[in-house]
């Protein structure tokens, strides 16, 4: 071949790749975002259910069609608190399942009609009016991209047939003997090292096989070598996270490496199943996937014998560690022991943001606004004790300002993160959810900065030897009390009560208890002004007590913002309400005048 000859492969494999990688990347992106309910339903099915935890995995990484974008946002699951270790090994098992759908998409015989399908996705992506006809064109157009990459990276390597150097080369990667194959799965697992694609490195080895190559059993070798090759992209996401995270990333090392090991031992009985397998298939199911066309190869079901081992060997793979997931996660939590220190949770994403699922992401991030939670929750709780102290603790003080702080840097994380998520191709529908959790993180951080408030004002009276009247004592805990049940299970509502229409009736209990915080307020507040002009309480504790009241209707007021920022149209519903209330009472008043 001349060096005209060379450039002329070199970029029209480059070119077919490129084409395959974007149509790969849009078919993950209009896939999540017609399936992005699902999504979040498949979230919610985890439990620790070895099996269940498994289909989950198979089922993400069908929508994601990646392996890679599911493991690394595992990371972010465990990172978050949103998934246990055992969880998220049995989600590992499943996506390896779920990843041996591109190489049938690869297999299927329709390469040649690609551009058709370019051109089906094209009427209803530029012409439908919904947003699901136009993720359905955009389907359809990423699936003909796919196979017009693969057609050219065929049409490419087809030239390496005249080439004597190379084929002398492949000679030493027959793959018949158990040198060249252990040489094989070495070269499929660092070139998957360099290129942390395993989907890539698949399309090449198909493309490989399809223009006469490379036989099967080398196809085989690399494929399995590429299964151990896609663990690097966890494992390096992995080092900047919890302790958790790791475990489940060795876990992933392990589960691949044990498998390909005894593979490895049983290649050749491994290969002629499933040579045997596919060749004795009913004539209508394998010419679905018969090589033809320009390229004539010796074995035209060279792709769907790639597809089926591909898919054999992690189904097996499978079958072998699912029984045995507790012990695998014992033997992690071993190896990868916390040494006494408490894992610590944090909203962190490594590696590529591109290759993260919007929905996914977001996902991730309602785990990080669940413990945002808490820690308001238990920065109330520790202001209220510290309001009902008979004297000074300077260790509670710190800790509720500690907690403060703690808020600040989770609501600073949450902004960035989801800014940057937002930035990616989502639909209408995550981009207001991923405001409203911007909103929602405001506004948790917003309360505590008014529980720190409360506590500095008591270390004020501390300070000064002031106190309240008893008839101001009983006020304040009256209020505090009504506001820590409307902060409780305000709270817990917006956090349990994920779909985007909530419960009507929910919503205005919540309403009344906003507004009976409202005129308690009121009340208390007319009760001290009397006290005030009557000469009961000095100037100074009157000022105190009267800017406590303030930060319990501003906890209050951020709270009812906090619903509204999950629910919306909170003002709405709560003048359809009082209309009601108010039409209600006027018909009671009628009747009994009547």
């Amino acid at each position: 071949m001349s060096a005209g000859d060379w450039f002329t492969l070199v970029y029209t494999v480059l070119g077919g790749l490129g084409i395959f990688l974007f149509g790969m990347k849009l078919l993950s992106e209009s896939l999540q975002a017609l399936a992005s309910d699902f999504i979040r339903t498949l979230i919610g099915w985890l439990t620790n259910n070895r099996v269940i935890a498994m289909g989950v995995g198979v089922l993400l990484t069908v929508i994601v069609q990646s392996s890679t974008v599911t493991t690394v946002m595992l990371v972010g699951f465990i990172n978050a608190g949103l998934m246990s270790l055992t969880q998220a090994v049995g989600v590992i098992l499943g996506a390896n399942i779920g990843t041996t759908i591109t190489g049938w998409i690869i297999a299927v015989k329709i390469g040649k009609y690609g551009l058709l399908l370019v051109g089906g996705g094209f009427v209803p992506f530029f012409f439908g009016k919904s947003v699901k006809w136009k993720n359905l064109g955009k389907v359809l157009i990423a699936l003909g991209m796919i196979f017009i990459g693969l057609e050219f990276m065929s049409g490419g390597f087809k030239p390496l047939s005249k080439t004597d150097d190379f084929q002398s080369m492949l000679g030493y990667f027959a793959a018949d003997n158990m040198f060249s194959v252990l040489a094989c799965i070495v070269i499929g697992c660092l070139l998957t090292f360099i290129v942390q694609s395993s989907s890539a490195m698949l399309a090449i080895t198909m493309s490989l096989a399809a223009a006469g190559q490379i036989d099967y059993p080398t196809a085989a070798a690399l494929v399995l070598g590429e299964n151990i090759g896609t663990t690097i992209t966890m494992h390096l996401a992995a080092m900047g996270g919890t302790i958790d995270a790791k475990r489940a990333s060795y876990a992933h090392i392990m589960f691949n490496v044990i498998g390909v090991s005894i593979m490895f031992i049983i290649f050749q009985p491994y290969v002629v199943f499933v040579s045997d397998l596919v060749e004795n298939l009913p004539g209508p199911i394998s010419s679905l996937f018969k090589t033809s066309g320009e390229i004539a190869v010796d074995d035209p079901l060279i792709l769907m014998k790639i597809a089926a081992g591909h898919s054999i060997f992690n189904i097996s793979n499978n079958l072998f560690f699912l029984p045995l997931l507790p012990l695998l996660v014992k033997v992690v939590t071993w190896m990868k022991p916390d040494k006494g220190k408490k894992s610590k949770k944090r909203l962190k994403l490594s590696g590529d943001l591109a290759k993260i699922s919007p929905e996914l992401a977001l996902e991730e991030a309602e785990g990080e606004l669940r413990i945002m939670r808490n820690v308001t929750l238990s920065a109330w709780d520790e202001s209220v004790k510290y309001i009902h102290l008979e004297a000074d603790n300077q260790t509670l003080f710190q800790h509720i300002d500690h907690l403060e702080h703690v808020t600040d840097n989770i609501q600073m994380e949450m902004t960035l993160f989801i800014t940057e998520v937002m930035q990616l191709a989502m639909t209408a529908e995550g981009a207001k959810r991923g405001y409203s959790l911007i909103r929602l993180s405001d506004e948790f951080e917003s309360i505590v900065d008014y529980c720190q408030s409360l506590t500095k004002y008591r270390q004020r009276m501390f300070r000064d030897n002031l106190k309240f009247t008893e008839a101001a004592n009983k006020d304040l805990v009256d209020l505090m009390t009504m506001t820590n049940e409307f902060l409780r299970e305000s709270s817990e509502y917006i956090i349990e009560n994920l779909e985007a229409e909530m419960a009507d009736e929910g919503v205005r209990a919540l309403i009344r208890k906003s507004d009976a915080i409202g005129d308690r307020a009121d009340k208390v507040r007319d009760a001290h002004l009397l006290r005030v002009k009557e000469g009961q309480c000095d100037a100074l504790s009157g000022l105190i007590f009267s800017d406590m009241i303030v930060a319990l209707r501003r906890i209050k007021n951020h709270t009812v913002n906090l619903i509204d920022a999950r629910v919306g149209r909170w003002e709405e519903r709560r003048d359809a309400l009082r209309n009601l209330e108010r039409e209600s009472s006027e018909s009671t008043r009628l009747g009994a005048t009547v």
